[in-house]
């Protein structure tokens, strides 16, 4: 017997069916659009990243020690979800 069971009779009868919101990653995508011109010049090295189950902060941080260089020379435009299968630039 599940919990529901326990409740006892359904006003509108039983589930018609069920639902899983956000189960995977792959459920919620965002896909960030930059909307500047990518010149190739210049100082700023610019990296499309594809990521999942991590949030824009880690994300940052792996890229600063991957990259040599302190966290703060990192750069995003917004917080990504965790959750998600998120492209977002750098």
């Amino acid at each position: 017997m599940n919990e529901l069971e326990l409740l006892g009779p359904r006003a509108y009868g039983d589930a018609l069916g069920r639902a899983a919101l956000k189960a995977t990653a792959e459920d919620f995508q965002v896909d960030e659009v930059l909307d500047i011109p990518l010149s190739g010049d210049g100082e700023h090295l610019w990296l499309w990243v594809e990521k999942r189950g991590l949030n824009t902060e880690e994300a940052a941080r792996r890229l600063a020690r991957a990259a040599g260089v302190q966290l703060r020379t990192v750069s995003y435009a917004g917080l990504k979800d965790r959750q998600a299968l998120t492209r977002q630039w750098f």
